[in-house]
């Protein structure tokens, strides 16, 4: 019998497919990715507090280095219930983005970079094998977006909802949850667009993660990955390729930062 999220991950690759199969223009990018994650700032209880900084850079008409300009920067809080070990669910109640869009032709000189505000609905589950050496992560969102625009001056709204598989690793370790461990991970991310502002671009965009990453002090990660991020623009046939770099900081829960209790520090994301 086949799963709602499996059912759900089936349409939204359809969609990708028929956007892959249909005639299209594509302007390829290279960036650099930079995420912090501070996660369950509160001690050990079922509510958490967090919040996740997030800055972009690129280049543009895919010449000179991807720090060549600003693409993004955001700043978002989170309020955490832990529904299960397995399982919790999230909101950020108004996160804050700048974006200063892609520029892969000339005409996109005249883009101005805009404000957004989102509100954003979250549920993660995982799921351990073989003694907790692998594990697998299913992400939902749900996001609630006002981005500003210029003529006339005023905010469209745009509801996004995104679905997101992680595979992760231990490299030299039996537990990937375990302090020192090496691991490796392999992500893909879909996400589409709705609502009455919603014309042409339904797909939003497809991000695939590659990399290795590192727990050390117990409760905290990093992360090195590659990423390939394929997106639509408005008009539905012109998509922006961005490929580069992506540097993340995760702190898991900030009461056991350098302690020794493994076991008390609970996933996420």
């Amino acid at each position: 019998m086949i799963k709602p999220c499996q059912l759900v991950l089936t349409l939204m690759l359809l969609l990708v497919l028929k956007n892959a199969l249909a005639q299209k223009t594509i302007y390829q990018t290279t960036g650099f990715w930079f995420k912090s994650d501070v996660n369950q700032i509160l001690d050990n209880s079922k509510w958490g507090l967090g919040l996740d900084f997030v800055y972009r850079t690129k280049n543009e008409l895919n010449q000179g280095s991807p720090f060549s300009s600003l693409l993004r920067k955001s700043f978002r809080p989170w309020v955490h219930y832990q529904i299960s070990d397995k399982a919790r669910l999230s909101i950020s109640p108004l996160g804050y983005l700048y974006t200063n869009n892609y520029v892969g032709k000339p005409a996109d000189f005249n883009q101005l970079p805009y404000h957004e505000l989102r509100t954003t609905i979250q549920f993660v589950h995982h799921h351990k094998q073989l003694g907790g050496r692998v594990m697998h992560t299913w992400r939902y969102r749900y996001e609630m977006r006002w981005q500003e625009q210029f003529v006339p001056l005023s905010y469209r709204y745009v509801n996004r909802f995104r679905v997101r598989y992680s595979l992760r690793v231990g490299l030299n370790s039996s537990d990937i949850s375990a302090n020192r461990t090496l691991y490796a991970t392999l992500s893909d991310e879909i996400g589409v667009n709705f609502g009455k502002n919603v014309v042409y671009n339904t797909f939003s965009q497809n991000r695939l993660y590659i990399g290795l990453g590192y727990r050390f002090l117990t409760a905290a990660r990093i992360e090195l990955r590659y990423f390939d991020r394929f997106g639509s623009r408005s008009t539905g046939f012109e998509f922006d390729n961005n490929r580069g770099i992506m540097l993340g900081l995760y702190i898991d829960q900030v009461t056991l930062f350098g302690t020794k209790d493994i076991i008390k520090v609970r996933y996420f994301d």
